[in-house]
């Protein structure tokens, strides 16, 4: 009975010892052996595009990791993971004055982990195309607009070329502003007698192209224009020379009140070569004269505004005044009447050029 008693008794206080244990003497929880859950955010990458010169560079994209092992006994879990800076776009692209291309896009970083991930270098600026060719540039094998002159002067470059009356004027041929077909600056002529003096060019730097070339002048005659009261009158424009040889390969011939005047390629004897009829007029507007010549084939063409005068063409002509080579190029009014006339034959001249292909009136 006393061991009974006893027995009853030593249960009597485990059952007060488990209540008061509570669900710590449960057989079916055993003990905690994991740790706390971990951090689980994900780190933003870097979400902005970076802009290349013209390709958009990409941005940032590597995400951030979560916290690291699980913390142990139940304590927080571990600290949340910062994502990756957004990657940085290359630079712009500078152009250059001509057609360029825009640097390449940088791209971004990949950025890891806990701490940010920063963006890999920009992308490089892209190089600019070459510079342009500047409008006051030549781009055929000779150029004149007199741009680079002194108005009242002789162009710079050019010489006085003593007249048929074997005089040198000195108001015959001047730069002038009072007009132009391009920019501020002409050749203004002032053939005010008979044979007046004009200007000359060597063309011993053009070589062998001298010989063979295409030629091109804008001109412009006062009006009314000046006439013979008494006969046509005559009067060149453009002459080549070599030697002694004198090619007047625009010339004229205009008619006493009409105004109206003819092409023609003459020499001084009047021995050579060809002429038009009289279909063309001076009036005070400016004009572009073309002319092709080759000295190892005799051979002629000219043109009016684009417009070529068939009349005056000849190739392989035998018979022709040529010189075996030129040497210079002579500009400005000059006529060879001896009547007096109604006025001064006063015109300009501009942008003339030389080239190994047709220049054309543009």
């Amino acid at each position: 009975m006393d061991h009974l008693n006893r027995s009853h008794i030593a249960r009597t206080l485990a059952l007060a010892s488990c209540l008061a244990l509570g669900a710590a003497c449960s057989s079916s929880s055993p003990p905690s052996t994991t740790g706390g859950t971990g951090g689980s955010a994900t780190g933003t990458g870097g979400a902005s595009s970076g802009t290349g010169g013209s390709t958009p560079g990409s941005g940032g994209s590597a995400t951030g990791t979560g916290g690291g092992a699980p913390s142990t006994g139940g304590a927080a879990g571990g600290t949340v993971g910062s994502g990756g800076s957004p990657g940085s776009g290359g630079s712009p692209g500078s152009g250059g004055a001509g057609n360029s291309s825009g640097g390449a896009g940088g791209s971004g970083g990949h950025a890891t982990g806990g701490a940010g991930g920063s963006g890999n270098m920009a992308g490089t600026s892209g190089s600019g195309g070459a510079a342009g060719t500047s409008g006051g540039s030549c781009k055929y094998k000779l150029c004149e607009d007199f741009e680079s002159s002194t108005a009242g002067s002789i162009p710079t470059g050019w010489t006085s070329f003593q007249g048929y009356n074997n005089k040198i004027g000195a108001a015959d041929e001047a730069v002038a502003t009072d007009a132009a077909h391009s920019g501020s600056k002409s050749l203004k002529s002032v053939a005010a007698s008979q044979g007046t003096s004009r200007v000359q060019k060597a063309l011993s730097g053009l070589g062998a192209l001298a010989n063979t070339h295409w030629g091109r002048v804008f001109y412009k005659v006062q009006s009314p224009s000046a006439v013979d009261s008494a006969h046509v009158l005559h009067t060149t424009f453009v002459s080549l020379m070599g030697g002694s040889t004198e090619d007047r390969i625009v010339d004229t011939v205009e008619t006493q009140s009409a105004h109206t005047h003819q092409w023609l390629f003459n020499t001084p004897d009047d021995n050579c070569c060809t002429s038009s009829t009289y279909d063309w007029t001076f009036d005070d507007a400016w004009h572009c004269a073309e002319w092709y010549v080759d000295l190892t084939t005799k051979s002629y063409r000219f043109f009016s505004d684009g417009t070529e005068v068939t009349q005056i063409a000849f190739s392989n002509r035998s018979s022709a005044e040529m010189p075996a080579s030129y040497d210079k190029i002579i500009l400005g009014a000059t006529y060879y009447q001896q009547d007096t006339l109604t006025g001064p034959f006063t015109m300009w001249f501009d942008d003339l050029a030389i080239n190994d292909t047709q220049i054309g009136c543009q």
